[in-house]
């Protein structure tokens, strides 16, 4: 199998898993259209989708030249999509359950914050085991250091685990606000703010000397797509009059949002072809400015894909069992994949895309599984891999 068959086949695969059980909401329909168990099942989807756009990010790090992978380095492209809507859920069902529960911060830092944390040290483990083993047979540069900050997760062995520091970051500053804050609005400004300061903090704090290890802060992924956790937010605060406008002005929303993504998405392949984040791959005299270019360009991308979806699941509703069962592993299935992705790559070697991919896909969701298992063990939770509960 070539990359362009494995492309078409993996984006069926992706569209049947969304769309499977799907059916059109009535246009007089007036309740809310978008909640917690829906944002988590079409993150289940968007979390397969992250596993083939590391599967290509895994390939160029093996050698394997861009070009030669198309159309399946699409996959590339859009992955900060996914990630934005990760963010953009999280503070969406933050604030969401603020205003609808009565004293929604008693019970957080084991509802919310150790849900992230305890799964994130399994599987900082598991990379800190593989590192030092490396170590050991290949002979790595590893130092006591680093060994010593990554036992304490502030030094990531695999940076593709950054997603779950920036989330628990979040969890923790939205515990402190809204345990001192009563006003919701006063809230999201302050967590706002918060979300400036870590984009700041990423901006100035330029890249990690190594593809697979890092720091926090280290690399354009760190505020990229951040600010999405405040839009959905806002989101939630105002999400009935947003409704209301979606609902009304439905057909001028998907046309206008239509567009302005083909044009958005344009602009980010180009900035994206300069490597803007990375100076010294490009010729530029002003790298803070590409860097600051390349983030308006990208927020406002997010922003419209953000709009577009949820216009349309004001229309289409979403469900299946797929869905919920991937939704329950997506944080494990993202932290978790370039284990798989690298330790598999040998399948690519020798049987080519059409073997490494389905491999990399089942391997990815066992081992998150099994994760998810123990992550419940530890916090003694009930909630199964199949049961229909979405947590």
């Amino acid at each position: 199998m070539d990359f362009e068959a494995a492309f078409y086949i993996s984006l069926a695969f992706l569209g049947i898993i969304l769309l499977a059980g799907s059916s059109i909401r009535p246009k007089d329909e007036d309740t809310a259209f978008f909640d917690r168990i829906l944002s988590k099942e079409i993150r289940g989807s968007l979390a397969v989708f992250i596993i083939l756009h590391h599967t290509v990010i895994t390939l160029t790090h093996f050698g394997t030249d861009m070009e030669n992978m198309m159309p399946f380095t699409n996959y590339y492209f859009y992955g900060i999509l996914a990630v934005a809507f990760y963010f953009f859920c999280s503070g969406f069902g933050l604030i969401k359950r603020q205003m609808s529960e009565k004293d929604y911060t008693k019970g957080f830092m084991k509802r919310r914050i150790f849900t992230v944390l305890v799964p994130y040290f399994i599987c900082n483990y598991i990379y800190l085991t593989e590192a030092l083993l490396g170590n050991i047979k290949y002979g790595n540069h590893f130092t006591f250091t680093e060994v010593i900050c990554a036992f304490f997760g502030l030094f990531l062995v695999n940076n593709q685990m950054w997603f779950a520091v920036e989330i628990m970051i979040l969890y923790v500053a939205f515990r402190i606000i809204f345990g001192i804050v009563k006003k919701v609005r006063t809230g999201i400004i302050l967590l706002t703010s918060v979300v400036i300061i870590m984009i700041v903090i990423g901006f100035f704090s330029g890249h990690s000397g190594s593809l697979t290890m890092s720091y926090w802060f280290k690399g354009e992924w760190w505020y990229n797509t951040i600010l999405m956790f405040p839009a959905g937010m806002l989101y939630a605060y105002k999400e009935d009059r947003i409704n209301r406008i979606i609902r009304k002005a439905f057909t001028a929303v998907i046309i206008s949002s239509s567009v302005l993504l083909v044009l958005l998405d344009y602009i980010h392949r180009v900035l994206i072809g300069r490597q803007i984040y990375y100076p010294e791959l490009s010729v530029t005299r002003h790298p803070a400015l590409d860097r600051l270019t390349g983030l308006t360009a990208e927020t406002a991308l997010e922003l419209v894909f953000l709009i577009l979806l949820i216009t349309i699941l004001s229309r289409v509703r979403i469900g299946n069992p797929v869905l919920k069962f991937l939704g329950k592993i997506s944080l494990e299935i993202i932290m978790l994949n370039f284990l798989m992705a690298e330790h598999l790559f040998f399948i690519y070697e020798r049987y080519g895309i059409g073997f490494y991919l389905p491999a990399v896909l089942l391997s990815t969701v066992v081992a998150a599984s099994f994760v998810y298992l123990i992550k419940n063990l530890v916090l003694e939770r009930r909630s199964g891999l199949l049961d229909g509960d979405v947590r």
